[in-house]
């Protein structure tokens, strides 16, 4: 690849605005929220300065039950493990704050004190949370959705609606057993007031389908081969843009792809080779568009061993910004990819919010990036 080398340029220009933790949610005011573990942390400084707002509430009231949470969430401990932990964070227009991990938790700021509170238990209700970056938001209604992200075939695949401020969760929607594999995510299209939903793995199973009416009825958009694998989707006035997932389960000769679709015409075209599988994709204030690509160890292709940070400013003429090292941190829960995590929403101006995991520079901390001017 010719912009391998020249990549690199990018690692030794990123500022460390936080060790330990990744970046979750950027609210429209620029604060930035992270997770590490079981801890919620909050900046209003640009990362600057950070404070714990709130945490997951232990699974157990009894003294053993405080005293061990208590013991793993103490400093040194946390420094020692580097547990993910929270798995999704989303920010209602009220402020309330839902996190993702065994459980779906909530937080009232100013009503809740230090913990976030269970609302919904996922095991006790067969359901299978969704990947990351897998919960979506809708600010016209309050509500929060996710799919089932279940690697086992066949199974209906449940999508789940919170409201009531996020007090509240049920099944809103049900894909037949085996229509799919899981879903990617979901993804809120104020532009033509629907819902996305990014779906896969295999040819049949990958799709892009779509709701109108509140999941009361879910239409396939298009489908049926890897071109409409996605798990992340950019959405404009008259354009929907992604990168392709064909990760090691692919066949060797499957490449990835970004793909720009006009919505007015109808065309589809395929613009730029990325190769390794794209997971998550964000836009910055001023319009800029940010994919991040997966190094999977077990790819059948021949790849560089990086994950990729892919920018444009157009959706069309796309140039990696940034190439990052894959380099297994040997954590026993989490994902063994070198993986960009970027926000579930927005980033800031001329300025990128990210966080690595199982790179050799940057693992697990929050990175500020001054993206230059192109």
């Amino acid at each position: 690849m010719s912009d391998f080398k020249e990549a690199f340029i990018m690692v030794s220009t990123c500022e460390v605005i936080k060790n330990n933790g990744i970046i979750q949610y950027i609210s429209k005011d620029g604060t930035l929220y992270a997770t590490e573990d079981h801890l919620v942390w909050e900046s209003r400084a640009g990362g600057q300065t950070w404070e714990n707002i709130c945490q997951l509430a232990p699974n157990s009231n009894t003294l053993i039950g405080i005293l061990k949470d208590h013991f793993l969430r103490s400093p040194l401990v946390r420094k020692l493990r580097k547990n993910i932990g929270i798995n999704n964070l989303v920010q209602l227009t009220t402020g309330t704050i839902i996190a993702q991990y065994d459980k779906i938790y909530r937080w009232e700021p100013g009503i809740d004190g230090l913990y976030a509170q269970p609302v919904y238990n996922l095991e006790a209700n067969g359901i299978s949370g969704p990947l990351k970056n897998g919960m979506c938001h809708d600010p016209s209604t309050d509500f929060v959705y996710f799919g089932e992200y279940n690697i086992k075939r066949p199974n209906a695949i449940r999508i789940l609606k919170g409201y009531n401020d996020g007090r509240e969760w049920d099944i809103c929607y049900e894909f037949p057993r085996g229509q799919i594999r899981h879903v990617h995510g979901i993804y809120c299209d104020s532009f033509r007031k629907r819902l996305w939903i990014c779906t896969g793995d295999n040819d049949s199973e990958s799709g892009l389908y779509y709701t109108d009416d509140d999941f009361q009825t879910v239409k396939l958009f298009a489908g049926g081969d890897q071109s409409w694998r996605m798990v992340s989707l950019l959405i404009t006035p008259d354009r929907l843009i992604w990168g392709t997932d064909a990760g090691q389960d692919a066949e060797a000769h499957i490449k990835n792809y970004i793909y720009v679709l006009d919505m007015n015409s109808g065309k589809r075209e395929k613009v730029c080779c990325i190769d390794k599988p794209a997971y998550y994709s964000v836009f910055s204030e001023d319009g800029s568009m940010f994919i991040g690509t997966t190094f999977e160890p077990k790819i059948k292709r021949d790849v560089t061993p990086t994950a990729d940070i892919w920018f444009s400013k157009d959706g069309y003429n796309w140039n990696i910004l940034g190439s990052f090292q894959y380099k297994y941190a040997g954590r026993k829960y989490g994902t063994k990819y070198a993986t960009i995590i970027l926000p579930a929403n927005c980033n800031l101006k001329e300025t990128l919010i990210f966080s690595l995991l199982n790179t050799e520079s940057y693992d697990f901390v929050l990175v500020k990036y001054e993206i230059p001017n192109k």
